[in-house]
C-alpha cells in the first residue's frame, strides 16, 4: 500500500512536468526560429521552432531527433518522399507542416506524435490515411486539401473528435462518412471542389460550424432536411452548386451576405 501512496505523487509530478514543456501557440510565435538543422544543433535544448521550408530537401536529417524540445516544424515546399522514424520520436511536436512534398505514404508511426494539434498535408500526394491516425486525439487542425483522396481512404480521421478545422478541398470525395456528424467542435469545414453527390442525413448536427465551403460541388443537388439547423454559420459557399428552389428552402435562415452563390 505504501508503494501506491508513493507512486501516485510521482505520476502526478511527471504529468505536471510534461504539461509544462508544452508551449502555447502565442509562446511559440515568439520563439527564435531556426532555419537549419545544423544551426539548431548548436543549441538543441533551446530549439522549439524549426523552419526548413523551401530547401529542396529530399531527406530529413536523422539528427533532428536530438531536438527534444521541438514543437513547431515546417517542412513545406520540399521534395521529401518518406518521413524518417527519428521524426516520430519528437514527442512534444505540436505543429507539423508537410505541404507541397511528395510523400509515397503517411507512416502509421505518426500516431506517436500524441501532442500534435496542427497538421498540414496539402499537396503531399498521400494515397490514404493510415488507421493509426485515429490516435491523434489532440489534433485541432487538419489540412488534407489537393490530394485526390477518396471517401474510403480517409476513414481514420472520423475518430478525431477534437477537430475544429478540417480542410478536404480538391479531393475525390463522392460521399461523406456519416460519422463526420459527430464532430461537435468543428468550426471550419472546407469541401470545395469535390464530386459530392450528397451529404449525411444528420449533417445538421455540425451546428457549431461558423464556416462551410461547398462551392464547386457540381454533382450536389440535394441537401438533408437537417441542414437548416446550421444557424451559426457566418459564411456558406454554394457557388456552382446546382440546388433547385425547393432544395434552397432547406437552408438555415441566415443574413443574405452570409451565403455566396
Amino acid at each position: 500500500m505504501n508503494k501506491l501512496y508513493i507512486s501516485i505523487p510521482i505520476l502526478l509530478l511527471s504529468i505536471s512536468l510534461n504539461a509544462q514543456k508544452l508551449l502555447t501557440i502565442n509562446q511559440l510565435d515568439t520563439c527564435t526560429v531556426y532555419s537549419s538543422v545544423e544551426e539548431a544543433l548548436l543549441k538543441p535544448g533551446k530549439v522549439y521552432v524549426l523552419d526548413l521550408s523551401s530547401n529542396s530537401l529530399k531527406v530529413l536529417p536523422k539528427s533532428i531527433v536530438k531536438l527534444k524540445k521541438l514543437q513547431r516544424l515546417n517542412l513545406s515546399n520540399n521534395n521529401i518522399t518518406e518521413l524518417p522514424k527519428e521524426l516520430f520520436k519528437l514527442k512534444l511536436l505540436q505543429e507539423l507542416n508537410l505541404e507541397e512534398n511528395r510523400l509515397i505514404s503517411l507512416s502509421p508511426k505518426i500516431s506517436k506524435l500524441i501532442h500534435l494539434k496542427r497538421l498540414n498535408l496539402t499537396r503531399t500526394k498521400i494515397p490514404y490515411i493510415p488507421e493509426s491516425f485515429s490516435k491523434l486525439n489532440n489534433l485541432r487542425e487538419l489540412n488534407l486539401s489537393w490530394n485526390n483522396l477518396k471517401a474510403d481512404s480517409i476513414l481514420a480521421i472520423f475518430d478525431l473528435k477534437m477537430l475544429e478545422d478540417l480542410n478536404l478541398m480538391r479531393n475525390q470525395l463522392e460521399t461523406l462518412n456519416p460519422e463526420i456528424c459527430n464532430f461537435k467542435n468543428l468550426l471550419y469545414l472546407n469541401l470545395n471542389f469535390n464530386p459530392l453527390q450528397g451529404l449525411p442525413e444528420q449533417f445538421g448536427n455540425l451546428n457549431a460550424l461558423i464556416e462551410l465551403d461547398l462551392g464547386k460541388n457540381t454533382e450536389l443537388r440535394n441537401l438533408p432536411e437537417s441542414f437548416k439547423k446550421l444557424t451559426n454559420l457566418e459564411y456558406l459557399n454554394l457557388k456552382s452548386v446546382p440546388l433547385s428552389y425547393q432544395e434552397k428552402q432547406k437552408l438555415p435562415k441566415l443574413e443574405d451576405d452570409v451565403i455566396e452563390y
